[in-house]
Order: structure tokens, then C-alpha cells, then sequence
């Protein structure tokens, strides 16, 4: 892994001969050339390497910290590809969503952009789990072994959004189930591992702040291109309004897209007909302008579209998703999404009409999608508002980002 960070000035001028200088220039250390042999002799790298502990190897890596000089000129202030020496295992964030459970496993050197790879693993939706220990058994069970592979020692640090969350919020999961959970999480994975059900502010803001990390990187973007954000997954979508010289204004909504017996539910189980389709868009079109005129009308022109909304609007159509297909890293204008929206909701109506038969669950996710976002873009924005999509930012990475400071603390005590 390399670590695209430039070196400090208190490290660049710390200049340290190597062995080999020692060795081959015996008037550095004032010695004649037959003592520098015999010298270089008992400090060979297995010697002097024995001669220090592990632990206290360990812990130099970790504070060999390299930052840029202060004296270069401008033209060669220019970040140094530097091998990121570490040992520590990586941290695995376990993604409790909506539609499923994963893992993500990070790695970071605290110097240049968070690298993660997500799991092959899939696992149940951890909202649905819950109601059952033998299922919770099971996910824990899945969990650990996909674990065991890569890490044995690292943090695992768990996050359940909206699908938990709207549970607990109706009463349909109590509080009880949730203890459970958190003590067999305990007993399997001891103090390494932290679990936390976020409030819908708290997964606009790790949305967010994994936002401003990738605009931090980006080469033709940065955080002064966008006013706020917008995203979406499969239970709530969040609205973020960037204010200058303060914490942003943090919105979260519900968006019944995975709801339990919601269009997507029953279309998946073949409940969901063609002939009942209209009377059904009706009603979640109602839902989605009262959803709507909870949430700040918005005077700012740049935003960015994320998560689930940013492939909605962006991505191409596949036999999983049935999106528009506007493209990603590019800007779009309030009126073309929306004439693209109605176009496509207009299409799947007339495909889906009285007499089609069962609705494909993908056609109803779009549906869904289509009707939250058009409420959305009419209510909130304005005319003039721009809008960006972006991929491979999440929730996940800005929640890894908001606690990278606790968990490193842990992992030094652990050493």
C-alpha cells in the first residue's frame, strides 16, 4: 500500500547515515577501516535488529510520521510516494443495512485517502435477524468466519441505519433485542468489537463526512463545489446543508423503498399486481409530498447525489437496478432530472398497466425511487440548483472516519 503523503520538516531534517554509509564510509564515525568492519560485523541487520523488542518496533512504525519540508520551493512541494509501513491488522465495519449485512475492511495510514474493499459476504438484514436468536446465531456465526480469514486481532466496529432504527422507532423491535445481540456480539468478538444504531442525523453526518474525505482527493473537485448533499438507501434518504464556519444542518427522512410489506416487500414475494399498481403509486406519492414538505426549502445551488439516489440518477440499468442512466462525475441540472424522472416513471406505468401481471421487485424499487425524488427536487430546490453524482461514498467510511481516533486508542492498548 503506498501512502501518498509528503514528508514534514521535522523529519526531513533529521538526516540518520544508513548501515551501508557506515559501512562503506568508515570516516563518518571517525573509525579507521578495520574497526568499521568489525563493527559492521556485529551490527548486522539480524543483530541489531534482535536487539530491539518487538513491541518497541511496533510502536516506532507508528510514530514515523513523514510531513513536508519547509524550505523546498513550490515546485517541489509535491507529494512523495512513500511506502506505509504497519503492521496493524485492518479495520472491519460491518454495515447492518436495510437490504443486508456486510463487511467493509479498511485500511489507513491517517496520511492519504481511506482504502476499503468490501466483502463478497452477504449476510441477512440484521432488522430481520433480530426477531429470531437463532437467526441472530446464525449471522454471528457467518460474521466470525468471514472475519477470521483477514483479521484476528482488529476492531470490528458495527452500524445498523435505518432498517434497525425505524424498528425500534415503531415498536416492532424492542429494546430487549437489541441487549441480546449486543451481549452475544460481546461474547464473540470480545471488547474489540462496538455496536451503535444511528439516529438519522448521525448517518447524514457520516455521510457527509465521507464526502469531504473524497473531495479532499478529488483532482477537479473540492468542498467549496457543493453547498450540500443529498443521498438515499433502502429505508431513509438524508439532506445535508453545508454553513459556513459552523457544523452543517443535518436532515433525515423516511423513504419506505425496503419497508416491510412496502411496494418493493410485496413485489419481491409476487404479491404486488399490475392492477393495483396505480391506486399504490397514488398513496406513495402522498407519503413522498408530506415527507418532503418536512425538509427545508433549499436557496444553495450545488449538491452532491450519493448512495443509492447518486446510482438511481447516475448509474446504467441492470438486471438488479432499473435507473436513468445519467451519468456519474458530471453535473445535472434540476429541470433534466426531472424531466428524465417523469419520463421514466411515465414508462414503467404504461409498462406496468392493468392486465401485466405481477410487478418485477426492481420496477418497484425504481418506482419508488422516482416518486421520492421527484417530491423532493420539486419541493426543496430551486430552479437554478445543480446536482453531482458521485461513487464510493457511504455511510460506512464516514462512520470509520468519525471514530478512526477511538478505535486507534484501543488498538494501542491492545498492543
Amino acid at each position: 500500500m503506498l501512502s501518498l503523503a509528503p514528508p514534514t520538516a521535522r523529519t526531513a531534517s533529521i538526516v540518520r547515515p544508513s548501515r551501508t554509509s557506515l559501512r562503506f564510509m568508515p570516516e563518518a564515525l571517525g573509525l579507521d577501516p578495520g574497526a568499521c568492519m568489525v563493527a559492521a560485523g556485529v551490527l548486522s541487520a539480524g543483530a541489531a535488529v534482535a536487539q530491539v523488542p518487538r513491541r518497541a518496533q511496533r510502536l516506532r512504525k507508528r510514530k514515523a510520521v513523514l510531513s513536508p519540508p519547509s524550505r523546498l520551493p513550490d515546485f517541489l512541494r509535491t507529494p512523495l510516494l512513500i511506502p506505509a509501513e504497519s503492521e496493524r491488522e485492518p479495520t472491519v465495519l460491518v454495515d447492518c443495512g436495510s437490504g443486508s449485512t456486510r463487511a467493509l475492511y479498511f485500511q489507513d495510514d491517517g496520511r492519504s485517502h481511506v482504502a476499503w474493499e468490501k466483502s463478497e459476504w452477504r449476510g441477512e438484514p440484521l432488522a430481520k435477524a433480530l426477531h429470531c436468536e437463532l437467526r441472530v446465531e446464525k449471522l454471528l456465526r457467518l460474521l466470525e468466519k468471514e472475519l477470521s480469514q483477514l483479521t484476528a486481532k482488529g476492531p470490528v466496529l458495527l452500524g445498523a441505519t435505518a432498517g434497525v432504527r425505524h424498528a425500534v422507532e415503531d415498536g416492532s423491535l424492542p429494546e430487549s433485542k437489541l441487549q441480546l445481540f449486543r451481549d452475544r456480539l460481546h461474547e464473540t468478538f470480545g471488547p474489540r468489537a462496538r455496536f451503535m444504531v444511528l439516529s438519522g442525523q448521525e448517518e447524514a453526518r457520516a455521510e457527509w463526512e465521507a464526502l469531504q474525505h473524497a473531495l479532499d482527493f478529488a483532482p477537479d473537485l473540492s468542498r467549496d463545489h457543493f453547498d450540500g448533499m443529498l443521498s438515499g438507501g433502502g429505508m431513509s434518504c438524508q439532506l445535508v446543508l453545508r454553513r459556513d464556519g459552523s457544523s452543517p444542518d443535518l436532515f433525515s427522512f423516511r423513504n419506505g423503498v425496503l419497508a416491510p410489506a412496502g411496494l418493493a416487500d410485496r413485489a419481491g414475494r409476487g404479491e404486488l399486481l399490475a392492477e393495483d399498481l396505480a391506486a399504490e403509486l397514488d398513496v406513495l406519492q402522498r407519503k413522498a409530498e408530506e415527507q418532503a414538505a418536512r425538509l427545508p426549502r433549499v436557496a444553495a445551488d450545488g449538491f452532491a447525489l450519493v448512495e443509492w439516489l447518486g446510482l438511481f440518477v447516475a448509474g446504467e440499468s441492470t438486471e438488479r437496478d432499473q435507473v436513468l442512466g445519467m451519468g456519474y462525475e458530471r453535473w445535472l441540472s434540476r429541470q433534466e432530472i426531472l424531466e428524465r424522472v417523469s419520463a421514466h416513471l411515465a414508462k414503467l406505468a404504461t409498462q406496468y398497466s392493468p392486465g401485466a401481471g405481477p410487478v418485477p421487485r426492481r420496477a418497484a424499487i425504481s418506482l419508488n425511487y422516482g416518486i421520492i425524488l421527484r417530491a423532493v427536487l420539486q419541493r426543496c430546490f430551486h430552479a437554478g440548483s445543480r446536482f453531482y453524482c458521485l461513487k464510493g461514498v457511504n455511510w460506512s467510511t464516514g462512520h470509520y472516519l468519525l471514530h478512526r481516533e477511538v478505535l486507534e486508542q484501543s488498538a494501542l492498548q491492545q498492543v
